[in-house]
């Protein structure tokens, strides 16, 4: 059955712009498809650990090899694997933090970046490649091109590249909202027009996305 897994990162739960997006694509994908499997994960409200030398270990042996402290880790990797291969969409929602992603969602992507989801080389299949994969993104300032600050875009780079050696970037789509700190920084009040449009924008797209899917 189709499976639609929906993951959130911030730190905020209130006033979070990235969680406002992704709930009105999740809310409008299961109004569009009810019979259909969601899965929701706050990695803001409930971080898993960061790996350590048994968490890497584990998925690199087999499950037979595994010693004690080598099970207690890939307990904690395991599920989030199998809700990764059990998915068809992807949503994703990334605050920019310190102009990269949340240090909670760098977690999950190392627990399930294990070499069976790896692509050994350029445009080769690999287990997860076809799932669909939509990034929302929330930046406090503008960093698309031809902006200033264009260079300091370490999140959507990276992003995309973390995607690309497990095959999710084949049918990837990024929703950008910006300049999101104009309306609690009075330095940015000016762009509060730019903010409010941008996010309008985002909300369209994520509708449009959810109908095309």
């Amino acid at each position: 059955m189709p499976t639609l897994l929906h993951i959130d990162c911030s730190m905020r739960q209130d006033g979070s712009v990235t969680r406002e997006i992704t709930g009105i694509f999740a809310e409008e994908w299961r109004q569009a498809n009810p019979d259909h499997t969601y899965v929701y994960r706050d990695l803001g409200a409930s971080p898993i650990p960061h790996v350590d030398e048994a968490s890497v270990v584990a998925g690199l042996l087999l499950q037979e090899g595994l010693n004690e402290d080598r099970r207690r880790a890939w307990s904690v990797s395991e599920p989030l694997i199998k809700e990764l291969r059990a998915a068809d969409t992807i949503v994703l929602g990334v605050p920019m933090y310190n102009y990269s992603i949340p240090s909670v969602l760098k977690a999950w992507f190392d627990r399930v970046t294990v070499k069976e989801h790896m692509i050994q080389e350029p445009m080769s299949e690999g287990l997860l490649t076809g799932k669909r994969t939509i990034v929302v993104t929330a930046r406090g300032g503008a960093y698309g091109p031809g902006t200033p600050r264009e260079r300091y875009d370490f999140q959507m780079p990276y992003l995309r590249a973390l995607l690309e050696q497990i095959g999710l970037d084949r049918n990837l789509e990024f929703v950008h909202v910006e300049m999101t700190l104009a309306h609690s920084v009075p330095a940015l009040e000016q762009f509060k027009p730019i903010a409010d449009t941008s996010r309008e924008e985002a909300v369209k797209n994520v509708r449009k996305l959810v109908l095309v899917g």
